[in-house]
């Protein structure tokens, strides 16, 4: 626990379908849901910080780049691009910027993405 035992407990993703953005974001980082997930409310096991979805019936997911605002986005951390570009879209995921498979050559450091729901994430390389 922090100094002022404050910790970050969870950070949660707005959705329709909280199970089944659950499943997409399990299947994007290796890792299972968590057993107790339910229609409305979901969880991640293993994915480090608490990765959570709730369930939201009016959610209108942001207009990447422009339009109702993002307000958050994961950067999830690759090697390269190809492989997990085609696991993403495999599992649901819409290309945004850029939205051409990615090449074997150096590309600047970061893809963004749309996951099912509507939320905007990227792939960025490590260093």
């Amino acid at each position: 626990m922090s100094g002022t035992g404050v910790r970050l407990g969870a950070y949660v993703l707005d959705c329709p379908d909280p199970l089944a953005l659950a499943r997409f974001y399990a299947g994007l980082l290796g890792v299972d849901v968590a057993e107790d997930s339910t229609d409305a409310w979901a969880e991640l096991d293993g994915a480090g910080p608490a990765l959570a979805f709730q369930r939201v019936d009016d959610h209108e997911p942001p207009q990447w780049p422009d339009g109702l605002p993002q307000q958050a986005h994961l950067d999830l951390a690759v090697e390269s691009y190809p492989a997990p570009h085609a696991l993403a879209v495999s599992l649901g995921a819409t290309p945004l910027d850029p939205v051409d498979p990615p090449s074997e050559t150096v590309e600047r450091g970061f893809r963004v993405y749309a996951d099912p729901a509507g939320h905007p994430f990227c792939l960025c390389t490590c260093d």
